[in-house]
């Protein structure tokens, strides 16, 4: 059953900590700092069906939100890769 915060219930965990994995890694995060990683699903017309939605919590700096339009199993490294390299000066990223 969903939640208000998405579907990540019957998903894998073992995905999700590889997610965090990468954004820890591309984004050269300490251990102290925060990634949440949820799946959303949208039912409101022109909305992607599903969409990834990624928060980054950094010390002394505002969150940072990255929304791909994908399922959680289809996020790559790649499109981790590309969303650090395109989010300077900005705190919210559609990739």
């Amino acid at each position: 059953m969903p939640t208000p915060f998405g579907n990540n219930q019957n998903k894998d965990v073992a995905l999700i900590s590889k997610i965090k994995h990468w954004v820890r890694e591309c984004f050269e995060l300490t251990k102290n700092e925060i990634i949440l990683v949820t799946e959303l699903q949208c039912h409101e017309k022109g909305c992607p069906p599903f969409e990834t939605v990624i928060v980054v919590f950094r010390e002394g700096i505002e969150k940072e939100q990255y929304k791909f339009h994908k399922r959680l199993d289809e996020i790559s490294f790649e499109d981790i890769q590309i969303c650090q390299h395109d989010s300077q000066n900005r705190d919210f990223y559609e990739c």
